[in-house]
């Protein structure tokens, strides 16, 4: 047990020797570090590693890197004085290498590793993906491709899902519209849209084009809690002036996908203090957590020199709402 324990260590350890530049290689290492902390039954690592791993962007993987190995460190880092000095095999440490676990422990929300071919994994990542395949390994599948079969198999798959995406993001653009007052044409709006009913609920998603900027915030949306979030800007005009004669702000949350259009009031500054012990559902809790460290690098890279204002503060206290038995 303790050896699967240090499995994941040692992948991330190997960080250190590789490139920058190799942003591929570090992805998938940090993924299978990930896949092999969960094995091993290290959640909180794995949602950690996740987390480092959500900073990671196509040919820019030293956001990504540091976190990951900021999580090693956190963990008593890792002792290679015992390990050979021979050449790494990366290709190994990209992989899943964990024991197999007996089926007794599957209920104890150990990851099972996909039994699918890597070329049919690598399909399902076009718009979305999953633990295994993410739009970077779609988009670096369509690149290798060298028959018309399976160029078509790729973009069959990405149309398949495309559909829904564009279908859902039209309903979100329509309820936006719908909020502001701007007619079927899209060229002018109502100005007694300005006034937004105080009532309205805020989770409801929404979506236009718009310009995800640097400004970290915390937002107030309906039924939630305090969440980190960046602040959007619209880039069609007649949207942004909407919502700015509505008071309004259109903010993106981070760690998770969707789009809110929030009061100015329900939103503040990052580092300003909210109330943060609040009894939440186990999954709503364990996402506020990922988003929350998330933002904090966010935060920190923004602020390079500057001291954090959580060094010397207790850690927020989230209580999870314990479900009875009805």
């Amino acid at each position: 047990k303790k050896k699967r324990g240090q499995n994941w260590k040692i992948k991330i350890n190997a960080l250190n020797r590789v490139p920058t530049p190799k942003y591929t290689l570090i992805r998938d290492i940090i993924v299978a570090a990930i896949t092999v902390a969960r094995k091993a039954h290290l959640n909180q690592v794995a949602a950690e590693l996740k987390a480092a791993l959500q900073l990671h962007r196509p040919h820019a993987a030293g956001e990504a890197k540091v976190a990951a190995i900021a999580v090693l460190e956190k963990y008593g880092g890792y002792d290679a004085s015992g390990d050979e000095e021979e050449d790494v095999d990366f290709d190994e440490l990209a992989a899943v290498d964990a024991p197999a676990e007996s089926p007794d422990n599957e209920a104890d929300g150990a990851a099972i590793t996909s039994m699918l071919c890597s070329e049919a994994i690598m399909m399902s990542g076009s718009i979305g993906g999953d633990d295994d395949a993410d739009p970077y390994d779609w988009s670096d599948a369509i690149k290798e491709c060298k028959s018309l079969s399976r160029l078509a198999a790729l973009s069959q798959c990405f149309l398949s899902k495309a559909y829904d995406v564009v279908a859902r993001i039209e309903l979100e653009r329509g309820e936006l519209d719908s909020l502001l007052g701007v007619n079927s044409k899209r060229q002018s709006r109502s100005k007694k849209a300005s006034n937004i009913k105080k009532s309205r609920d805020s989770s409801v998603a929404i979506w236009c084009d718009s310009k995800l900027t640097d400004r970290l915030v915390k937002a107030k949306v309906t039924n939630y809690p305090w969440w980190p979030a960046r602040v959007c800007e619209p880039l069609d005009p007649l949207i942004a002036e909407g919502v700015k004669d509505c008071g309004h702000v259109v903010i993106s949350s981070v760690g998770n996908p969707g789009m809110f259009l929030v009061p100015e009031k329900d939103v503040v500054d990052f580092i300003e203090e909210t109330e943060d012990d609040l009894s939440l559902d186990a999954e709503v809790a364990t996402s506020l957590r990922e988003s929350t460290a998330i933002a904090k690098k966010l935060w920190r890279r923004q602020n390079v020199g500057v001291q954090s204002p959580w060094s010397k503060k207790s850690r927020p206290r989230f209580v999870e709402e314990k479900k009875t038995e009805s």
